[in-house]
């Protein structure tokens, strides 16, 4: 009898050591799992990043371009103002 209870032990033992690994193991892929799919949405993120920052550079170009037209204008009216102001 002492013999087959030290059996029973054993086996529940090594079915408790066979359950914490496997525990241990899915922790283990779990946790990569989700660092996995942090790096994935962390990549995406910066993909849109990059794309507003493209699209912030395009529209301050675009803003000088503009500033710049608008100074040619201003200073081309101001020689026509200076050419009447003469006449008068």
């Amino acid at each position: 009898m002492n013999e087959t209870r030290r059996g029973t032990m054993t086996i529940v033992l090594q079915s408790l050591q066979l359950g914490t690994l496997v525990i241990g193991v899915a922790g283990v892929f779990l946790t990569m799992g989700r660092k996995d799919a942090r790096l994935e949405v962390n990549t995406e993120e910066i993909g849109e990043l990059r794309e507003i920052a493209s699209d912030l550079v395009k529209a301050s170009v675009e803003s000088t371009a503009t500033n710049h037209d608008q100074d040619r204008q201003l200073a081309e009216l101001r020689n026509r103002i200076a050419r009447l102001e003469p006449t008068r």
